[in-house]
């Protein structure tokens, strides 16, 4: 079982970034790394978050923690879209008292169901009705056979061929404690945002953000690039350079995948 210091955090999210303008999303300099790009961090963010509802001038009670992994996706990469690794165990890692020792760690475990193996493509959907066999389909498809399912809006959909459910278990002063929602169902991780026609990307979005308890959300899924750097450009700037600028207005952005926490502070 391989093992990442990486994704979670303090009530996390953990995010997975797709691309979007399409040179490089950053970073893959680590050559052993560049082997195993799933269990390749991007970056790490920790930062303190105001409440919605925060009165003026007082200090915020949350923090949020953002790992990325997985770097230079492209949403065109079908038909897997990027999964998260179940042999991997990713961790955020968060050293309270500066003596380089975890006093909380946040692990992410990732199961992934293959719902429709007879087809190649992770999801398959189109429009609220999907599309059904002509009037003049020949046997054995019957005409009006359901062909295509309907646009893929929840998790439950037909549409949704691989599935990824994941875990969240915070360790703290050496007790494990599972993190999980108050009726007991999966947190499943946001799937790559194949299009409009196939999928809601905003209403799966929207419903894998769990909000918990206590102040904590997470969130899985494959989203943009919060940091992005014209990699080609900048590792042979002589040569790559020109041409990546004159290729950055037509090119898809890059994604990574990412985790977000933000839990209260302790």
């Amino acid at each position: 079982m391989r093992q990442l210091s990486s994704l979670a955090a303090a009530a996390l999210a953990a995010v997975l970034a797709g691309p979007t303008l399409g040179l490089a999303a950053n970073h893959r300099e680590a050559p052993i790394t560049a082997l195993d790009h799933k269990a390749d961090i991007t970056d790490v963010y920790a930062f303190v978050s105001y409440g919605e509802n925060q009165a003026p001038a007082t200090p915020p009670s949350k923090v949020t923690f953002i790992m990325g992994v997985d770097p230079l996706l492209e949403p065109a990469n079908g038909p897997t879209c990027f999964p998260f690794d179940p042999e991997i165990l990713y961790e955020i890692k968060v050293d309270n008292d500066h003596d380089a020792e975890p006093d909380v760690v946040f692990q992410f475990r990732f199961q992934t169901e293959q719902r429709l193996p007879g087809v190649f493509q992770s999801y398959v959907g189109i429009g609220p009705d999907g599309a059904s066999a002509p009037f003049n389909s020949p046997p054995p498809v019957a005409p009006g056979t359901l062909i295509v399912p309907p646009r893929i809006d929840q998790f439950s959909d037909p549409g949704l061929g691989l599935r990824q459910t994941y875990t969240v278990t915070l360790i703290k002063d050496r007790q494990r404690i599972a993190i999980a929602s108050p009726d007991g169902s999966p947190f499943f991780a946001v799937p790559n945002n194949v299009g409009p026609r196939t999928m809601d990307y905003a209403a799966l979005y929207a419903a894998g953000t769990y909000h918990l308890g206590e102040g904590i959300a997470v969130f899985a899924g494959t989203t943009d690039d919060a940091f992005w750097i014209d990699l080609g450009g900048a590792s042979t700037p002589s040569t790559c350079a020109p041409s990546a600028a004159a290729s950055r207005r037509s090119s898809p952005t890059p994604r990574t995948r990412r985790t977000r926490t933000s839990p209260p502070t302790r």
